[in-house]
Order: structure tokens, then C-alpha cells, then sequence
């Protein structure tokens, strides 16, 4: 066959070889934007150069790429053939400029990516996604998505085929990419949008559940991921690792009742076969630390860790046959974790567990087990853990060494979060002032071999504020409060509530309540912390109406009392010597289900020593010394840590 013979005319030429030039123009703007991948653009400009002018190739503008060589007249055959064998069976609008604007892009998408076959598409979303440009997959998908005459329960994707509807890779990816970059309501509506799909070909999947568990647990929407879960097994979709591993670290994110549901999985997770991994076991590590259950958070550890090379404190412990998850829960054998490697991860779940249950020394000893992974994660980890021992020195020590050690162990934001609590821990207000200094001048300068420069951002100003508030240095928590607006970082309610807590331990009321106004002049809504900081100084002063006149306030601004606050209530009613009060408020407490913390304690056991002394007769002194003590054993009982 003559390839001549299909050849258009002038006019149809000219048109041809004019939308080549526009679509070539797009494809290079939109790599200009960073909207199209290397690959890609490669691809489309080859493409775009050798296709031929025929009307055959007009009409079929979304087959596959052609060879550019036409050899033989056999061989366009076969190329024409080709192309007609998955050419579109819907109208495709052309570009007929040479220049792309914002408005054009939907256009764009559907002359450039609906070309690519769903497995083509996929890898070209998961590499814009880890772009600067990840926007742009929404954009892309939307389009995709608005081809709603196509129906796929009639239809079978066959390899080779261009996309005309996304997939559930497709869908899942992009559902991803919006959790990742923390778009929840992006995850949602693709959610959605996948549900309404039917059974078909674009339904939820094991993964998409378990990237909707992810996003959504990221969120500490944890009771929200646990419904999916629920939806999962009600649609017949089993469970995979990956969705449990997802599924007990948002149940960790939501406290103590997040922690319990999630440790609670394990009896399902057997029922359904699932031997625990190394991100389910780092996952319930994590859990077992938020309850406070050292006891199995390091029998997992030893389980999984056995072997890490000179570890004393793991290796001379014979590995347990069995250990108990959570009480109340089927036991698993040590054996199904002891044939996997542990990981950094792991080891900094541990750390923080360890500290999160008050052993901050065993998290110090695996650290510093000979052999022990090394990386950012477990350094910041171990930083962490020498804060909690009040050792800042130790803690300093590790961040220079980070510093030093290159890209794997450099440090980073969290990192210097960790350092600045060190310092705040120990009451070291001026070396957290002069490192927030350092990181800035770093920044502005070539940087210090022992701080790397990155941005600063709000946390670390609130953490050195209230390591200068809670050594009484109000005047220095001013001057970085200030630091933050001259620098333009963000104050948040946290960064308010630091400040006012810094004037009230310094006895500043007037300046604590000005900055209270104009925390509220900026639209910022109080937390049960802002109002702890205004009760500090009256507090210190015994003058408990002014402490009960601040918390009927929170009642206007929608903010309910903590354990903080009547810690306050209870701290200045015990100033002011007036114990049976202290110990009314201690009750009201505890009726309304708010649970005491160690401060609590300490106070009103303090209350009734005080009391004993107080009351003249000695049968009174008797009776509200008992009275008390009763009350702390019950709440004791409550809180399951007395």
C-alpha cells in the first residue's frame, strides 16, 4: 500500500501540522510548570514530531506512539492498523493555539494524559505527587473523572487500552498523594467519589481502605478510621497488614481510648491470619506506650529485637515463649516476630514509648546498646528520652554528633523541638534562647558546623518561651514573642497561652490579661490553657474567686475545664488555707469523669497534711485526714495508676 495515497489536502495538512505545533507547544508549557513528568514530555514530543499528518492519524489521535520511521509500505500498514485498533470512540477537542493558559488546563489534561494507559497514568501521578506541583493530580483526575458517559460494568480494560476513566490504582494513588499532603477533604471527596463507582472497576480496594485509614488517622480522626474498618469487612474486603499496621497507629493517635481499640485488634488480626510485621509490631509499640504498658511494649521488642549485636539488656533475656498483649487479649507466639529484622522505626517507637510510660533509663540503655541504628528518628528519639532524665548535656552531646554524621542522622525540625524540651525540662531558659539564636544566624549566614540551617518555625519560639516563663525570665519569653512578629512566624493560641502562662508565674496579672485581649482582638479562640495561665498568679496568691471568675469565663468561649484547671482551683484554694474547699473542688472533679494526673495527687495529699496540722481539735483532724485519704484511693483506683 502506497502511503502517499493518504495523504490530505493542502488545507487539511496545514491544520494538521498546526495542532502538531500547538500540542507540542502545550506539552512543553506544562513542563515548563513542572506539570509534566521528564518521561512524559519525552514521550509526548516524540510523539507529537513523527505522527503522521493522514486522516486516518487525525481521527486517532489517542492511539499509542508510532514508530518515527516508516520503512516499507508493509510497515505503515501495520502502524495504521495499530492505530485504528485502539483508536477513541469519543470527540477529542483541539488546540488551535500556541500558547496555554491557566483556564486551558482541563483541555490540557484531556489531549495529554488520557493518551496514557491506566498503568502509564499511575506512575505519572505518584512521581507529580512527590512534586512541588502535587496539586496538579487533583486537577488531572477531575478530568478524568468528568468523562461520566463511559460505564465500565459493561466494559473491560484490555492492556494497551488508553484510560478513559480511572481506575481503583488510579484513585487510590491519588487519595494517597491527599493524605500525604494533608488535604483531608481531597481524600474524602475521592472517597466518595469511588463508593458511587458500584462494584466496578473503580471501587475501593484492601489498599484504598487502607490509605483512607491512613489520611484519616493522620488527622486523629481515629473513631472515623475505625468505622472504615468496619465498613471494610461488612463489604467483604479483607484486611492486610498494611491495613491493620494503619489502623492500630490511628487508634494510638486518639489517646487512651484510641490506644485500647487499637491493642483490642489483635484478636481479629489472628482471626483473619495476619502474623504481626514490623510495622504492626512498631504500631502497637507506639499503642502500649499511650497506655502506659512498658511491660509489653518491651516484650515486643525483645521479641522482634532478639538479635541486635551486643545488646546486654535484650540479649541476656531468653526470648518468651508467648507474651500477653493487653489484658484480656489472645496471646501470640513470640516466634512470629522473631524471624524479622527490627528497624529504626521501631527502636523510636520504643524511645518514646519508654518515655511516655516514665522509663525514660531504658530507653537511654537500648540507645545505647552497641549496634543500634544511628538514623535522625532514633537520635531525636534518644534526645528526647535525656530530657526526660533532666541530662541536657547528654542531649546537646547527641545533636552535635547529628550534625556531624551526615545526611542519614541530620538533624531536623523535630529534632531541635526535642532539644529546646531538653532544655526546658532542665531549666536551662538560656541555652534554649542562645540555640534558637544560633539556628537563626545559621540561616542568615553560612551555616555553623553544628547547626544545620532550616526554617525555624512557631514551635520552637513556643517551647523557648516557656523555658523562659517557667524559670520566671517573663522579660526574655517578651523579646521572642516579639522575635516572631519581626521575623513574620506565626502565633498561634499555643504561643498566647505560653506567654500569658510566662507573665502568670511572674505575678504579671495585668500583663497576662492584656495579652488575653489581644489574643482574642486577633480572632484566636482560648484553649483550657490560656485560661490556666491567667489563673497563675492568683493562684500564687491564694485568691481563689478571681481562679472561679476565669473559669466561668471558659463557659463563654466554648472551653471545657481540664485537669489543669482544677489543679489551679484546688492549688489556690490551698494557698488560701481553705481545705475543705480544696477538697469540694478535688470532688466536683472527679464527679464530672475528669480523670487526676500525678499533680492532683500530690496537691491533695499535701491538703490533707495540711489539714491535720489546721483543725485545733484533734477528732476533726482525724476525720478529714482519713476523709481525704479515702478520696485519693478511690481516684487512685479510677486512673489505674495510684
Amino acid at each position: 500500500m502506497n502511503v502517499t495515497a493518504h495523504v490530505p489536502s493542502k488545507a487539511l495538512s496545514a491544520q494538521c501540522r498546526s495542532t502538531r505545533l500547538s500540542r507540542r507547544a502545550v506539552i512543553s508549557t506544562l513542563a515548563a510548570r513542572g506539570c509534566v513528568t521528564g518521561r512524559l514530555y519525552r514521550m509526548g514530543r516524540i510523539s507529537f514530531a513523527n505522527a503522521s499528518c493522514s486522516h486516518d492519524a487525525q481521527i486517532n489521535q489517542a492511539s499509542r506512539p508510532v514508530n518515527a520511521g516508516i520503512r516499507s509500505s508493509s510497515a505503515s500498514s501495520r502502524n495504521l492498523a495499530n492505530m485504528t485498533s485502539t483508536a477513541r470512540t469519543f470527540p477529542r477537542p483541539e488546540i488551535v493555539s500556541t500558547t496555554v493558559s491557566e483556564d486551558m488546563d482541563s483541555v490540557l489534561v484531556r489531549q495529554v494524559y488520557r493518551e496514557l494507559t491506566s498503568r502509564e497514568l499511575n506512575q505519572e501521578l505518584q512521581t507529580l505527587g512527590a512534586s512541588q506541583n502535587w496539586r496538579f493530580v487533583f486537577k488531572i483526575f477531575d478530568s478524568l473523572c468528568e468523562n461520566s458517559s463511559v460505564s465500565y460494568s459493561t466494559r473491560k480494560e484490555r492492556k494497551g487500552d488508553a484510560c478513559l476513566l480511572p481506575n481503583s490504582y488510579i484513585a487510590t494513588t491519588v487519595l494517597s498523594i491527599a493524605g500525604r499532603h494533608g488535604d483531608l477533604d481531597r481524600v474524602r471527596s475521592t472517597w466518595t467519589w469511588m463508593r458511587a463507582q458500584g462494584p466496578g472497576r473503580s471501587a475501593p480496594t484492601a489498599w484504598t481502605y487502607t490509605a483512607y485509614i491512613q489520611a484519616v488517622g493522620a488527622f486523629g480522626r481515629w473513631e472515623e478510621a475505625f468505622d472504615v474498618y468496619q465498613e471494610m469487612r461488612s463489604e467483604g474486603v479483607m484486611p492486610t497488614s498494611h491495613t491493620y499496621s494503619a489502623l492500630i497507629r490511628a487508634g494510638a493517635k486518639g489517646s487512651r481510648a484510641g490506644a485500647t481499640a487499637a491493642v483490642a485488634l489483635v484478636a481479629k488480626m489472628r482471626a483473619d491470619g495476619i502474623k504481626p510485621d514490623v510495622p504492626i509490631t512498631s504500631a502497637l509499640i507506639c499503642a502500649y506506650g499511650v497506655l502506659g504498658q512498658y511491660s509489653n511494649a518491651e516484650r515486643m521488642l525483645r521479641a522482634i529485637g532478639n538479635r541486635v549485636g551486643g545488646s546486654q539488656g535484650l540479649q541476656h533475656a531468653a526470648l518468651d515463649t508467648c507474651f500477653i498483649f493487653t489484658e484480656g487479649s489472645e496471646e501470640v507466639s513470640a516466634d512470629a516476630l522473631s524471624s524479622f529484622s527490627p528497624d529504626a522505626r521501631l527502636y523510636t517507637e520504643f524511645i518514646i514509648a519508654a518515655c511516655r510510660c516514665g522509663r525514660p533509663s531504658a530507653a537511654v540503655e537500648v540507645f545505647q546498646s552497641p549496634n543500634f541504628p544511628k538514623t535522625s528518628y532514633t537520635c531525636t528519639a534518644a534526645i528526647k528520652a535525656y530530657g526526660e532524665l533532666s541530662e541536657w548535656e547528654r542531649a546537646e552531646d547527641i545533636y552535635v554528633v547529628m550534625c556531624k554524621g551526615g545526611d542519614c542522622m541530620a538533624p531536623n525540625g523535630i529534632t531541635c523541638s526535642a532539644l529546646l524540651s531538653a532544655y526546658e525540662k532542665c531549666g536551662q531558659w538560656r541555652r534554649a534562647v542562645v540555640f534558637l539564636s544560633r539556628l537563626r544566624a545559621a540561616r542568615r549566614s553560612s551555616p555553623d558546623e553544628n547547626f544545620n540551617a532550616f526554617k525555624i518555625e512557631e514551635i520552637h519560639y513556643n517551647i523557648a518561651i516557656s523555658a523562659c516563663g517557667k524559670c520566671g525570665k517573663w522579660t526574655y519569653a517578651e523579646r521572642l514573642f516579639d522575635e516572631m512578629v519581626k521575623y513574620d512566624v506565626s502565633q498561634s493560641t499555643i504561643t498566647y497561652s505560653t506567654l500569658i502562662a510566662a507573665y502568670g508565674r511572674s505575678g504579671e496579672q495585668k500583663r497576662a490579661s492584656a495579652r488575653y485581649t489581644e489574643m482574642l482582638a486577633k480572632g484566636l479562640k482560648p484553649d483550657d490553657y490560656t485560661f490556666v495561665g491567667l489563673m497563675l498568679s492568683p493562684a500564687s496568691c491564694g485568691n481563689l474567686d478571681a481562679c472561679l471568675d476565669i473559669k466561668e469565663q471558659m463557659h463563654a468561649h466554648g472551653v471545657v475545664p481540664s485537669v489543669h484547671v482544677y489543679n489551679e482551683l484546688i492549688r489556690a484554694a490551698d494557698v488560701a488555707r481553705r481545705y475543705e474547699t480544696a477538697v469540694e473542688i478535688f470532688q466536683e472533679m472527679v464527679k464530672k469523669g475528669i480523670e487526676p494526673n500525678s499533680t492532683t495527687r500530690e496537691l491533695v495529699q499535701e491538703i490533707g497534711k495540711k489539714g491535720v496540722e489546721y483543725y485545733e481539735d484533734q477528732q476533726t483532724a482525724a476525720n478529714f485526714a482519713s476523709f481525704v485519704a479515702g478520696l485519693v484511693g478511690v481516684a487512685g483506683m479510677m486512673a489505674g495508676r495510684w
